[in-house]
């Protein structure tokens, strides 16, 4: 009962100071909302991973982001040909989504320069179609420098809640 006390006053002082850490961001850099959800999201990553996967975290997040930003110029493009829907939904941005998916599962062969990190490329694709849930379009997203800082700077910080969390625990 100890060791759960212990791991939940942990997680818990850790998820209060990202909840700062997100207040202080965000003034600074004058962005109207929180991402702290991208810490928490990142935060995940840690457990139940070998060392040298949470490593790869960062660069698979960041490869992510440029997946992500493939489908929505792919599908872009794609719809300036076809201007089919279905139910709604472009015919195009599922036949982007279907292609650069399948292309990201060949990565974990390539074993280089961390393209095999294929949960952290996954996050990363999630986090960044994630801004569009938070009210970002299209044209935001595409913005390299802005989506791409929070994924970074914010995964960073999950991933070191992380491995607070495992360390001041001893797990």
């Amino acid at each position: 009962m100890l060791a759960l006390t212990k791991k939940a006053l942990t997680v818990g002082i850790i998820a209060g100071i990202l909840v700062f850490v997100d207040g202080v961001i965000t003034q600074l850099i004058g962005i109207n909302g929180s991402f702290v959800w991208v810490s928490f999201i990142s935060w995940t990553v840690f457990f139940g991973a070998k060392t040298i996967e949470r490593l790869k975290a960062i660069p698979g997040y960041v490869i992510g982001f440029g997946l992500a930003l493939a489908i929505i110029n792919l599908g872009n493009y794609l719809h300036s040909i076809m201007h089919v829907t279905i139910l709604g939904v472009t015919l195009a941005s599922i036949v982007a989504t279907f292609l650069i998916n399948f292309i990201c599962i060949y990565f974990e062969k390539l074993k280089k320069f961390y393209l095999d990190s294929i949960n952290g490329i996954f996050v990363g694709i999630a986090l960044t179609f994630s801004g569009l849930g938070v009210g970002l379009d299209t044209a935001s997203l595409c913005d390299c420098g802005y989506m791409l800082f929070i994924i970074v700077i914010y995964g960073i910080l999950g991933l070191l809640s992380g491995y607070f969390t495992i360390k001041i625990n001893n797990v």
